[in-house]
């Protein structure tokens, strides 16, 4: 279980007075532009005009300007200061993880990265400390090093209750990590921000890409308003997590978003961690060769959510692990490949709609939870047993309008002796040539209306086939 337990410092201190923040921008202004070497006059001239010269002028150590050349000569000057945008220093022959920290601490409202292709050495961490928008430009952020980072790349783990962060346009290539070890329990990510009872900030992240070796692609405790679109996302652990152990609200958008395994992958890794009472709207998502699940609800407190998925795709890997308490609906997903850990884990109660299961893995039922799983117009050609009734399971299965193929050694159901959960298929087809019983009653009970008994099942008491 996932507990959030990060950068809990200074969480309750009082509010600064009115005004505070916009001195302290004046203040972080003026000294910003004494360490360019700009004049009293400049101070009043710098919202119409360029700044001169580079940051090797400003009298800064040298050995801050060794890096990545800049991209672009057209960039050599500073960007025009306007409404939410302080001018920025100019672009250094030469772009450091220096330059871009005073990218961050000049920036008002708006920080704009040089574009390009920037190295960075390992271990470096770019903070984050106030509320603002990071407009990528394209740019793409290279960490050298071939082991586990030791460090978030952009760590936003400061920023207080209230804020609010967005992150465009960017590209995070982490180090080469060939194989995370899981034992460290380092987990390091390629943005991170871990602050709890942070329920009334934002984040929100757009058009990003993460790869390499951290553990998870995006970090988010705290709860709060998080969004992340048109992303492609990795992480040796989890491409996201999103996490808040301390009873608060918050809530996820996901859209149009890719989230993957790094290759070779030997953690039992998750696309999409997430507590149960945190709210899900997940849309046309496709997770890629996971050990386990692309989305995962697990954690505390297990209070009820809403976690609802529209086209979300499982690819070599199990679609999901419902929450036991929180009522999942997903429709026109899909589940195919050889998922390794055998399958969905339907937890809690669960609607589908028209959804597709293919894949070698069944759907498992926890036991002693007495929910109802519906599943409407779904599409089922398993590999294998589809759905596995346990000992002590409960509840209500039902499937209404299902397409069933079976061949192989594939089944439909199998509900073990112990099993007292109440199964009715309505209106289906059931096609099998398989080679094992398409459905296995030996325990709970099985009514089917409006659709043929497939060949070759069975009940044995106290199980129940009623057609």
């Amino acid at each position: 279980m996932r507990v959030q337990t990060h950068n809990t410092t200074g969480t309750n201190q009082l509010p600064k007075p009115r005004g505070w923040r916009l001195e302290s921008e004046r203040i972080e202004r003026r000294r910003f532009l004494q360490v360019l070497g700009l004049t009293a006059t400049a101070l009043g001239t710098a919202a119409c005009a360029p700044m001169a010269g580079s940051i090797s002028d400003s009298g800064l150590e040298p050995s801050l300007l060794s890096g990545a050349a800049a991209p672009s000569t057209g960039l050599a000057s500073a960007r025009l200061a306007g409404p939410g945008l302080t001018a920025a220093p100019a672009v250094p022959t030469v772009v450091t993880a220096a330059y871009l920290q005073l990218l961050l601490d000049s920036a008002t409202d708006v920080c704009v990265f040089p574009g390009g292709v920037i190295d960075l050495p390992e271990g470096t961490t770019l903070r984050i400390k106030k509320s603002m928008r990071i407009e990528g430009n394209g740019t793409t952020l290279r960490v050298a090093g071939s082991k586990p980072p030791t460090a978030h790349l952009l760590n936003a783990d400061s920023l207080r209750d209230g804020s609010q962060l967005e992150i465009k346009n960017l590209r995070i290539e982490g180090p080469s990590t060939a194989n995370w070890d899981p034992a460290t329990e380092n987990i390091m990510g390629g943005i991170s921000w871990q602050l709890y009872r942070t329920w009334n900030s934002s984040l929100v992240v757009r058009n990003v890409t993460i790869t390499g070796g951290y553990g998870s692609g995006i970090i988010r405790s705290g709860g709060g308003r998080f969004e992340v679109t048109d992303c492609d996302l990795s992480g040796w652990v989890d491409g996201i997590a999103f996490f808040e152990s301390h009873g608060g609200t918050g809530a996820l958008e996901l859209r149009n978003t890719i989230l993957r395994a790094p290759a070779n992958s030997k953690y039992s890794s998750i696309g999409l961690y997430i507590h149960p009472h945190l709210n899900l709207n997940a849309d046309t998502i496709t997770g890629l060769d996971w050990n386990r699940y692309v989305i995962y609800v697990n954690g505390s407190p297990a209070s009820t959510g809403r976690h609802d998925l529209k086209a979300v795709s499982a690819v070599n890997c199990a679609l999901i692990q419902s929450g036991s308490s929180s009522q999942t609906t997903l429709i026109r997903c899909s589940e195919s490949g050889l998922p390794k850990n055998g399958g969905s884990f339907l937890k809690g109660p669960v609607t589908s709609i028209g959804s597709t299961w293919e894949g070698a893995g069944m759907i498992a039922v926890l036991e002693g939870v007495a929910a109802e799983r519906s599943f409407i117009n779904d599409t089922i050609r398993p590999k294998s047993t589809w759905m596995a009734l346990g000992s002590k399971t409960a509840g209500t299965v039902t499937l209404t309008g299902a397409q069933v193929d079976l061949a192989g050694k594939a089944a439909l159901l199998k509900l073990t002796s112990a099993s007292t959960t109440a199964v009715t298929i309505t209106s289906s087809q059931i096609r099998s040539t398989s080679s094992s019983f398409p459905i296995n009653a030996e325990g709970g009970s099985v009514q089917l209306v409006g659709t043929a008994v497939p060949r070759n099942s069975r009940a044995v008491l106290p199980g129940r086939l009623i057609s």
